[in-house]
């Protein structure tokens, strides 16, 4: 029978020190072999191991043997045999069942389909409008793409150092870490704005249109960052209802107010500033949440001394966020990086857009709507793959934690082996079901781009960025292991490469015609895939080494 480890064979009069070193030592001995059953095989592998009595008597035992027979009383703690064929370790994790993680992944898409959904059905949306003038629009447009930009390398720290500190139950670093990203973003912000600003007063843009614009650069960063706490603390749920409630609130305030707000664009920002007030409510209850000294400790009375930490401190020494941010700086520029690569082409489709003149205001970019109808479209082909990695590789860290307490240190190949059959698997799946869309989108391109009064145009770019988004996919998918191997800077030079290329690449060809710049895109994420799939193929042939360093 299992010794009990709280209590039980260990007597009471045990130092700490002393059982820590029983129980590292009775778990060392299992690594040489995880069923052992006599003690006379206890004592061998602690002389393998090298221990001697010496080194037995420093901890209050008698000899090397009193040390094996106490190690042998709790050594059946280890052994998964010994347990039935349950996994003996105190920290497994729990990996949620396929049905749930199938939910799971439906409702991390829902807020999204709803957003794309309402825009196409009724002309509105979350910071996007079809009804404004297309001076407006251009400003809102154009905030929503700096608020992205200046945000997604903020979130994707944020998003790091708030899951590692919380998971730890450090409460006064979970809140120094919030605390410096929202200042961190409002100090980028306000050198956002103030460029912003500048900008419009040399090329001669309305103050009004710079608002705008400001206004939604601010408004959708802070949003996507307070939102991080919502995700990291799986309030997913709670997530896809206030979506909802945001979006009928817009709709319902936007209609139904046309007597009191007759100006199409005065309107949208009342509808879109009462929507961003129902989406902070679970914004604000899960930032609290995370940094509440309220919160339930997990229970460890099932655990050895050896894991169960001595005490609890809720206050700690400050880190200094400028180390965290050095070190975190390729999680930063990967992000920035990224979203340059995926709607660089966008915004340079506006500068080489023919128009320029709207409602009597000359813009030096203006929304390119045509442009716009294709390539957006064809980012449907990229939407399945966020479904699948929550599906197949939200938990991995989980599972390969579980892995690494079943095996042995010298079972490295059934770590390689699961990250290599894993990679196979979402990538294969992933490809297969964008592949299915963008065969559906190349042959439905004519006749879903005349339904929304789309032209020829549109429809060139739609079935030419299809092709770019299928090596997107093989790009995103080589990313998630790259990003699950610690290998962040190569990936961030790979973006850059990318993003280099959509810009550079953009910029020259849209001197030929804006219906050229897509193919400055395909390049982009051709080069990504490319090099990515290069730079994986090296890293899979010893995963488990490359996985494990992250730790050391």
């Amino acid at each position: 029978m299992p010794a009990q480890l709280s209590g039980g064979p260990i007597a009471e009069d045990f130092s700490r020190a002393r059982k820590m070193f029983l129980h590292k030592t009775a778990k060392s001995v299992t690594e040489i072999q995880s069923n052992v059953n006599n003690l006379a095989d206890v004592l061998v592998f602690l002389e393998v191991l090298g221990y001697d009595a010496n080194k037995a008597k420093a901890y209050g035992f008698s000899d090397l043997l009193d040390l094996a027979r106490h190690v042998f009383e709790i050594i059946d703690y280890y052994n998964p045999e010994a347990r039935g064929g349950e996994l003996a370790a105190p920290l497994i994790s729990n990996i949620p069942g396929l049905r749930r993680r199938l939910l799971g992944g439906l409702l991390l898409m829902t807020p999204w389909l709803m957003m794309v959904s309402t825009i196409f059905v009724f002309g509105v949306s979350l910071w996007l409008d079809w009804h404004l003038p297309v001076a407006d629009m251009t400003s809102m447009a154009l905030g929503i793409m700096l608020g992205m930009l200046v945000g997604e390398g903020p979130i994707w720290v944020f998003n790091r150092l708030f899951i590692f500190y919380h998971s730890q139950e450090n409460v006064s670093e979970t809140r120094r870490v919030m605390k410096r990203s929202y200042a961190m973003l409002a100090v980028m912000l306000s050198f956002g704005a103030t460029a912003l600003y500048a900008m419009g007063w040399l090329f001669g843009v309305p103050v009004w249109l710079v608002t705008i614009a400001t206004m939604g650069m601010v408004t959708v960063s802070f949003h996507r960052l307070s939102f991080v706490p919502v995700y990291a603390l799986k309030k997913v749920r709670l997530a896809t209802l206030s979506y909802v409630a945001a979006l009928t609130l817009l709709i319902l305030v936007y209609f139904f107010s046309v007597d009191l707000l007759p100006n199409p664009t005065t309107r949208y920002l009342v509808s879109l500033g009462a929507a961003f007030v129902v989406l902070s409510v679970p914004a604000v209850y899960c930032n609290r949440l995370a940094i509440s000294e309220r919160l339930e400790a997990k229970s460890t009375a099932d655990w050895p001394p050896f894991y169960r930490p001595s005490y609890a401190n809720s206050n700690t020494l400050p880190s200094r966020f400028i180390v965290q941010l050095w070190e975190n700086l390729p999680y930063f520029l990967y992000g920035s990086f990224y979203f340059a690569m995926l709607f660089g082409d966008r915004i340079i489709s506006w500068l080489y857009n023919p128009v320029h003149t709207v409602g009597g205001v000359t813009m030096p970019l203006v929304f390119n709507a045509i442009y716009h109808m294709g390539a957006d479209i064809g980012l449907f082909v990229v939407v399945p793959v966020g479904f699948i990695q929550y599906v197949m590789g939200a938990h991995i860290f989980g599972q390969l934690k579980n892995i690494s307490l079943q095996y042995t240190s010298t079972e490295e190949n059934a770590v390689d082996d699961f990250i290599r059959a894993r990679f196979k698997k979402m990538l294969l799946v992933a490809l297969a079901t964008s592949l299915s869309i963008a065969v559906s989108l190349e042959i439905a391109a004519p006749s879903l781009i005349a339904s929304i009064n789309g032209t020829a145009t549109s429809t060139s770019i739609l079935q030419t960025a299809v092709l770019g988004n299928i090596l997107l996919v093989l790009f995103i998918s080589n990313s998630f292991f790259i990003m699950l191997l610690n290998r962040a800077k190569q990936l961030t030079l790979i973006a850059l490469v990318s993003a280099s290329i959509v810009t550079f690449g953009g910029l020259a060809l849209g001197s030929l015609g804006y219906q050229y710049i897509v193919l400055a895109y395909v390049a982009s994420c051709a080069s990504g895939a490319f090099l990515s799939t290069r730079y994986v193929r090296s890293l899979l042939r010893r995963p488990a080494r490359i996985f494990y360093a992250r730790f050391t």
